[in-house]
């Protein structure tokens, strides 16, 4: 066992110190490490995989962007995402611009039509913007043989990656529908039932707590997810600099950090927050501190 998580806290002074290397090494009743079920296992190695690929897969959806900053840069503002259907399509059939306008109109407004699944005058509209951003990447543009083959390579990446996540995301409803009647399943439900929390989130704070029943009380669950501050001592040192623990794991942060973010949203009809309690005690931080450390208390 690890003698810094044999507290809650994660502490760094004298006292803590020796005390933890003292209770090592003589006190025979330490804690020692709770290993997850087979279910919770396999759901863990799924999840972990999941967002493994995803992260790759945003690695490349980048690298496509400075790819066509330099060769195609006004297309960037055509698309709200350049990995929409109708995008990787049309960079798949014409990797550059100069390939954009060689080729017959009735083409491309064919491609578009055949995969935005939008009305005719979506579809004319969307040509009228490709047709200008090639002309304009034709004077300020650069586009090399390499460009294309790299932007070739990219997008079949990206759909190489999307296969992976695509299994794995499959292979986790299947887990997930065999747990029912299991407590396990109940809590996946419960936890979906929270506002900005999806079937994935859900797995992931599961997958990576194990049980809500390991966890004597909230302050340990917060510890574990390592929200809490980290106290540093030493001597008659006092760290005035305090910040997040950041021990257990990251993955759970970050799907805790996305869950607060979907609750501080307002709602573009009404105006009004869609959580008003979160966003109350958001507004609250924000006035004695800075607007992240507001963000972390919601995650809490």
């Amino acid at each position: 066992m690890n003698s810094t998580n044999s507290n809650i806290r994660k502490l760094h002074n004298d006292k803590f110190d020796s005390k933890k290397a003292a209770r090592v090494g003589f006190d025979a009743s330490l804690k020692t490490s709770i290993v997850p079920d087979d279910e919770i296992i396999d759901l863990r190695n799924l999840v972990r995989d999941y967002y493994y690929y995803k992260d790759l897969q945003s690695a490349v959806v980048l690298k496509l962007n400075a790819e066509l900053k330099v060769s195609f840069p006004a297309y960037l503002q055509v698309f709200s995402k350049i990995t929409t259907l109708t995008s990787l399509k049309l960079l798949e059939s014409y990797l550059l611009a100069t390939d954009m306008l060689a080729a017959a109109k009735d083409e491309i407004v064919k491609t578009i039509r055949e995969t935005a699944h939008f009305g005719e005058k979506y579809v004319l509209s969307k040509y009228e913007a490709i047709f200008i951003a090639a002309e304009d990447a034709a004077v300020f543009g650069r586009a090399l043989p390499s460009n294309a083959l790299r932007i070739r390579l990219y997008i079949e990446t990206y759909r190489e990656y999307q296969k992976h996540l695509d299994s794995i995301l499959e292979e986790l409803h299947k887990a997930v529908d065999g747990l029912q009647g299991k407590p396990v399943h109940n809590q996946i439900c419960l936890i979906q039932s929270l506002r900005g929390v999806g079937f994935l989130s859900a797995v992931v704070l599961i997958a990576e707590m194990g049980s809500f029943e390991l966890f004597s009380s909230p302050k340990k669950l917060y510890a574990y997810f390592g929200l809490d501050p980290a106290v540093k001592q030493s001597g008659k040192f006092n760290g005035d600099r305090v910040h997040m623990s950041k021990r257990g794991s990251s993955l759970a942060r970050r799907i805790l950090h996305m869950a607060a973010l979907n609750n501080l949203k307002v709602d573009r009809g009404t105006k009004m927050p869609v959580n008003p309690v979160i966003h109350s005690y958001y507004t609250d931080k924000c006035r004695s501190k800075k607007k992240k450390c507001g963000c972390r208390g919601c995650d809490a």
